[in-house]
């Protein structure tokens, strides 16, 4: 099961708090599963696993000079998806029964509604991932399209041969992808699509800007935001129909590198 929870805040009062609070909202959702099953918060806090959430960096109030200014009144969001079953389940169960308050770096701030429906908020969802595949594999678009757009939404980068790489290249895309499918998803995927991506997909065109968000204290992760098309050199129908899936699940999975934390988020367009 994927899900994209939004909880969506308002803050009582003014505060200012650091411009990245992608940790403190990843703190705050170990939090959440702690109180209802704290069995599987102490597995999800292990460093030495694959990550199945995502967080997003809060979405309120006017980032300058470092910090988030947030004034009284003020309303926003904040995006948690799960990968899993158990997560999901969690999240499915704030949705339905979402505190009063959340606390985010010592700021409290009250929840006024929590929706995992598209139709109240673009970046919420819930669905299998057998009802996410079946379009793309069960037979699969007779003409799927060879060009997929996406939208990095917040900071995105790479960790490629012991490096950063800010930057969307297709092997790095649809690698990480893959990456995040493979292990959770029961459908598994040819594992070649990391080399189909190298070899037959083309970054055609882009509108990036470089981001730097701080992620611990003292450092600071440069990424990417913006726009990028990929084009598809091959017409192999399966091919294209599994980076066609690939780019609909990344907007659970995320993209990248830290994508516990604030960063990778992403949604086709």
């Amino acid at each position: 099961m994927l899900t994209s929870l939004v909880l969506q805040l308002q803050s009582p009062g003014r505060a200012v708090l650091p411009a990245s609070l992608g940790r403190a909202g990843q703190a705050l959702l170990l939090r959440l599963i702690n109180e209802r099953n704290p069995t599987l918060a102490e597995a999800l806090h292990q460093d030495n696993q694959r990550k199945p959430y995502t967080v997003s960096n809060l979405l309120l109030g006017k980032r300058q000079q470092g910090s988030l200014h947030i004034e009284a009144g003020q309303a926003g969001w904040l995006r948690f998806t799960g990968l899993t079953a158990e997560v999901s389940e969690q999240l499915i169960e704030l949705a339905e029964a979402p505190p009063e308050m959340v606390e985010l770096d010592g700021h409290d701030l009250t929840v006024t509604g929590a929706t995992l429906a598209p139709s109240e908020n673009g970046w919420a969802g819930q669905i299998s991932y057998q009802d996410l595949a079946a379009p793309f594999l069960l037979g699969g678009q007779e003409k799927p399209n060879r060009r997929i757009g996406l939208e990095f939404a917040s900071p995105t980068t790479f960790r490629s041969k012991g490096h950063n790489m800010p930057l969307p290249l297709p092997e790095l895309v649809f690698g990480s992808v893959l990456d995040r499918w493979q292990p959770f998803s029961p459908v598994a995927l040819h594992p070649d699509v990391r080399r189909v991506a190298a070899e037959a997909v083309v970054l055609s065109r882009h509108r990036l800007r470089t981001r730097g968000m701080p992620h611990k204290e003292g450092m600071v992760q440069i990424g990417f935001t913006g726009q990028a098309i990929f084009s598809a050199l091959s017409r192999d129908q399966y091919w294209l129909n599994v980076l066609q899936l690939l780019a609909a699940f990344a907007f659970y999975s995320g993209v990248g590198y830290l994508t516990a934390a604030g960063f990778g988020q992403v949604r086709r367009i």
